[in-house]
């Protein structure tokens, strides 16, 4: 979950969304040092193909209608990564996919403080995602609860600060922004959470064949939710056309 190149993050008014967008961008620096003293080896194979595969299938983005913020189908991938992989791994895959995902298409510029934002965010989610779910795993519960739990930490930590940043630069209700976004992302991460559950279920590490076949069904879970926000898309604009349309027939009846 990333906000868009087009967004108004650099030009907002508010003076609240700098010190946001620096609070997480420091908040991102700290996890990234510490995560460079916890090296004490790589899964090289593993992780140079979660990385690739994530930053490919991250350009494959979706806006989500009437919100500044778009989503990627990478997310299935970050979560192995998360499940799979050391920290630092999983941080570096993270982070490479989302910055991927915020280069904007033409013509939108890019935006080094909102690709900042957006890498940050991306960043403490992972973090906070791998901690939830290797804590619990320590407890030696359900091997299915700390999936759960690493993939809801996930959820609320990407999600969360999207919604305040467009919150603070569009003048909306946080709550109201973040509950659009749920309602729009939502059976997106519980299909991926299905997708790294699958992974773990087969056991050992993140080979090809898996990835191609998971690349496979994040590609059709990309087409459908293109052709479903479409038909939102459409709405909306047909029922905006509608609403102008009477409006002005009812102010050339009036005069």
């Amino acid at each position: 979950m990333s906000t868009l190149g087009n967004a108004g993050t650099t030009n907002s008014g508010s003076r609240t969304a700098p010190v946001f967008v620096g609070f997480t961008g420091i908040c991102a620096s700290a996890i990234l040092i510490h995560g460079l003293f916890t090296i004490h080896g790589w899964h090289s194979w593993e992780f140079l193909s979660l990385l690739l595969v994530a930053a490919l299938t991250s350009r494959l983005k979706i806006k989500l209608p009437g919100l500044n913020g778009n989503m990627s189908v990478s997310l299935p991938f970050i979560l192995i990564a998360m499940t799979q992989l050391s920290l630092p791994e999983a941080l570096a895959v993270a982070a490479s996919s989302i910055f991927v995902q915020s280069v904007p298409r033409g013509p939108h510029k890019f935006r080094p403080v909102q690709v900042l934002f957006n890498v940050s965010t991306g960043v403490v989610a992972a973090e906070l995602g791998w901690q939830a779910f290797h804590r619990g795993s320590a407890l030696h519960f359900n091997p299915a609860l700390p999936l759960l739990l690493g993939c809801a930490a996930y959820f609320f930590a990407s999600t969360i600060p999207v919604a305040v940043i467009i919150s603070l630069t569009e003048n909306r209700k946080a709550f109201l922004t973040w509950s659009e976004i749920v309602h729009l992302s939502f059976p997106y991460y519980v299909a991926s959470t299905g997708l790294a559950s699958i992974a773990a279920a087969i056991g050992g590490h993140a080979n090809w064949p898996m990835l191609i076949g998971m690349s496979l069904v994040m590609f059709v879970t990309y087409r459908s939710y293109r052709v479903y926000f479409g038909l939102v898309g459409s709405s909306a604009r047909a029922s905006l056309t509608t609403a102008q349309s009477f409006k002005t027939k009812s102010a050339n009846a009036a005069s």
